[in-house]
């Protein structure tokens, strides 16, 4: 099988690199996105639609020029070299994921997506629920001939900037059922929001909703469909934002150990030390491969995507945990500063672990895809 990239690709790659490198030069430019009202930058982000990265994240016959494993994890790795904060996962994968899923496709509002114009946020996620599909105890009932919705939806990503929300809801049957779900879209200024910031400097809210009036655009299979298909996308774009940020984890290492003198030389020259980094760049080059086959899979049928990408989404979260404890030890202690990149990159690492599914979580999906493969 053939993994290179194609020239197209390739110019993607370049392009969208030089872009986030201009807009992200440091820690001090990202902080400052972060403190921003919204918790990201609209012009950035206004430019990415002009330059096509959101629109390479959509298929083209939904209004976008990519949409393919490769693109996802192609912008997704650039992503996490920068610590790109920008709600890339939260509208241009997972909404756009859903609204292209559904067998009415909303081309309107993909396209407004696209342009940048519309922020759309997907909220699936309850205190209850450990990362299961199905697992849904926020309700929706018939009112009138409309849709209404009540319950909460826990840490939804950028869910007090989105337009609009797309709210995962059971119309019946028992919390864990797989029929009976569907999905739903509401204007945000219909909910009730209680917006915080995450540890690694995203943003996210919790969503109450009382009584809330709803459109229904999925339901039973099809709904749950969407909600796996979107899931699995975004665990591939975070599986690909952490291999971004490991490769910068160990440069970022690499270079303080040449740097750094102790002894009358630099501690880099210490066996022990090379030993150490040596193991943190092939566990770094596993999931690596890990990322490219569920890439290269990612349009093939749903086992062998699903399975690939809880391969990969396992290893990210277990390579991630030890990539960034070897960062900050190996640092000392100016990888605890705000001002110094490192502990920036460490704590996204390991929040991606607990995003779309812990390790332990894609571990016990791994094992139950690949027996129902026998």
């Amino acid at each position: 099988m053939d993994f290179s990239l194609s020239e197209e690709r390739k110019m993607l790659q370049e392009t969208v690199a030089r872009f986030f490198e201009s807009n992200y030069q440091n820690i001090n430019k990202r902080n400052e996105n972060v403190n921003l009202p919204e918790g990201f930058c609209k012009n950035f982000w206004k430019e990415s639609a002009e330059l096509g990265i959101i629109s390479a994240l959509v298929l083209p016959k939904f209004g976008g020029l990519g949409g393919d494993g490769d693109d996802i994890s192609i912008i997704f790795e650039l992503i996490g070299k920068s610590l790109c904060v920008e709600p890339f996962l939260a509208s241009g994968v997972l909404s756009s994921t859903i609204l292209s899923s559904v067998s009415n496709p909303n081309l309107d509002l993909i396209n407004q997506i696209v342009e940048g114009k519309l922020l759309i946020a997907f909220a699936h996620t309850e205190m209850n629920n450990r990362y299961e599909d199905s697992f849904i105890e926020n309700s929706a009932s018939l009112k009138d001939n409309k849709w209404c919705l009540n319950g909460t939806k826990s840490f939804v990503i950028n869910g007090d900037t989105a337009n609009k929300v797309i709210v995962s809801a059971r119309i019946d049957g028992d919390v864990n059922d797989k029929a009976g779900i569907g999905l739903f879209l509401v204007d945000n200024d219909q909910i009730k929001n209680r917006s915080y910031n995450t540890v690694d400097g995203y943003r996210a809210s919790e969503l109450i909703f009382d009584t809330t009036k709803a459109e229904l655009i999925a339901r039973d299979n099809e709904a749950l469909s969407c909600i796996i298909k979107a899931n699995s996308a975004g665990a591939l774009a975070l599986s690909a934002e952490a291999l971004g940020i490991m490769e910068t984890c160990f440069n970022l290492t690499l270079d303080y150990l040449k740097t750094r003198n102790q002894f009358g030389k630099s501690i880099g020259s210490f066996q022990s030390i090379q030993h150490r980094m040596v193991d943190m760049m092939l566990e770094i080059e596993q999931v690596k491969s890990a990322v490219m086959l569920a890439s290269s899979t990612y349009r093939s049928d749903e086992k062998t995507r699903d399975k690939n990408i809880s391969a990969a989404k396992n290893l990210v979260g277990r390579v991630g945990k030890l990539v960034a404890e070897e960062t900050i030890q190996l640092h000392g202690g100016i990888a605890m500063t705000w001002e110094y990149s490192a502990s920036h990159y460490a704590k996204r690492l390991i929040m991606i672990d607990h995003l779309m599914g812990d390790s332990d979580y894609h571990r016990d999906r791994f094992k139950l895809l690949s027996a129902s493969n026998l």
